[in-house]
């Protein structure tokens, strides 16, 4: 089965990036990036799908892709294509599919496999954007998938926990979620895979047209405070009452009674403020 897994670079989720603007850390060009984890989770299905005979491709684009090719190699791939685009520019969701599937129908395949959300954007729509562009069925979001005579079941998730088995015509576009397993590639294999070769594919020669992207990021803010709980004071007290917890601002003084004795007088005594509270009759 020849299995396309199409691969991101994202900021590493690990690693806190700055509280916004004037600090040094929310300055992009000093990020770490790593495979979007949902993606690690779409090459952990290929390889349950691979078989003996099958292959596994990771394919990228974008800025940081060949990050997430190695990474993809380290965790199972067979061949890593980073498709090169000499603008440099920052694509959109329908301008990356568009090059991907171009792609992806000049390798030939028999099933495309993505994360169905990338991190840093939390995006879910490149999966049923390269469905389209493929006219391939889409199957989202997948949690399992197995081979099963000559195709392929997904198990997916639907709502209220329940889980549904779907087995599409193939060739199809699986959108897999989650993270990959915890269990990570040894040091030898790591190494290998940063010196592994990349396939180089310039964009121009996809006959993909002209590339622009259709939506033009114009900046990077910080994150909207959250606002604080407003203090309401109790419906049910006296309007004394309700004005009183509105300067104090809710805080209620705890009544403390110090009382000394023998055993029995302390449970008298407790007995007799449980009465006068009304606690007990």
């Amino acid at each position: 089965m020849r299995l396309i897994v199409c691969v991101k670079a994202v900021p590493d989720p690990g690693i806190p990036v700055g509280a916004g603007p004037g600090d040094p850390s929310w300055d992009p060009a000093s990020w770490l990036w790593d495979l979007n984890p949902p993606d690690g989770a779409a090459l952990t299905v290929a390889a349950c799908l691979r078989g003996t005979e099958g292959t596994v491709t990771a394919v990228s684009v974008g800025p940081h892709a060949a990050r997430a090719l190695r990474r993809a190699l380290a965790w199972g791939a067979d061949r890593a294509v980073l498709l090169v685009d000499k603008g440099g520019l920052d694509l959109d969701i329908v301008t990356a599919a568009r090059i991907l599937s171009a792609a992806i129908g000049r390798l030939g395949f028999d099933a495309v496999l993505c994360g169905q959300a990338a991190v840093d954007s939390q995006g879910e729509s490149l999966p049923a954007v390269l469905a389209g562009f493929l006219e391939c069925p889409l199957i989202s979001p997948v949690v399992e998938a197995w081979r099963e005579a000559d195709g392929l079941v997904a198990r997916t998730r639907l709502p209220r926990g329940r889980r549904a088995l779907l087995q599409p015509r193939l060739p199809a576009v699986l959108a897999v979620e989650g993270a990959p397993p915890q269990v990570d590639a040894t040091l030898p294999v790591y190494l290998q895979a940063l010196t592994a070769p990349l396939e180089a594919w310039d964009i121009s020669t996809l006959e993909v047209g002209a590339v622009a992207p259709q939506v033009t990021h114009l900046g990077l803010g910080a994150p909207r405070p959250r606002p604080k709980k407003i203090f309401t004071p109790d419906s049910r007290l006296s309007a004394a009452e309700r004005l009183r917890q509105l300067m104090t601002g809710g805080r209620v003084e705890k009544k403390t009674d110090l009382f000394t004795g023998t055993a029995a007088q302390a449970a008298e005594h407790l007995l007799g403020a449980l009465r006068r509270e009304g606690s007990i009759a």
